[in-house]
């Protein structure tokens, strides 16, 4: 018996060296694949007339467009921080409460948000709801 363990000797068997498939043994090529529970396309490319197809205008205009992208998405992380922050905050010192908060965001002024901060403050909110029982009584929301 060898003094190697389980694991070791799982990880040096020849099916784990064998080199990655080739571009034809791809499991499903055809664009007839579906999602059985959505009835979506599962497999395939979009069309080549669709944006996501057509190419970048320049290999610069990439790279810049990419560190842009890169530049919005920490602004969008450290809002939300701040946002959840605020909504902790209010919490904390009992002006209101965890349910308050949802009821404004769900059923509050309309004119009080753009469009799109509504939702991006329904999807914060039911990422960090839980983190609001402990500062309940009896450990629930309302």
């Amino acid at each position: 018996m060898s003094k190697k363990s389980i694991y070791k000797q799982l990880m040096n068997e020849s099916s784990f060296v064998k080199p990655p498939r080739t571009s034809t043994d791809v499991i499903a090529n055809n664009s007839d694949a579906f999602d059985f529970f959505t009835s979506k396309r599962v497999f395939g490319e979009a069309p080549l007339s669709s944006t996501s197809q057509l190419p970048f205008s320049s290999p610069e205009a990439k790279q810049m467009v990419e560190k842009d992208i890169q530049k919005m998405s920490k602004i969008l992380g450290k809002a939300s921080q701040q946002s959840i922050k605020t909504m902790m905050d209010g919490v904390k010192s009992k002006k209101y409460d965890a349910m308050d908060i949802q009821r404004a965001i769900m059923s509050g002024n309309v004119r009080d948000t753009h469009t799109g901060e509504r939702d991006f403050l329904r999807v914060l909110w039911n990422k960090v709801r839980d983190g609001f029982r402990r500062y309940s009584k009896r450990g629930k929301l309302r």
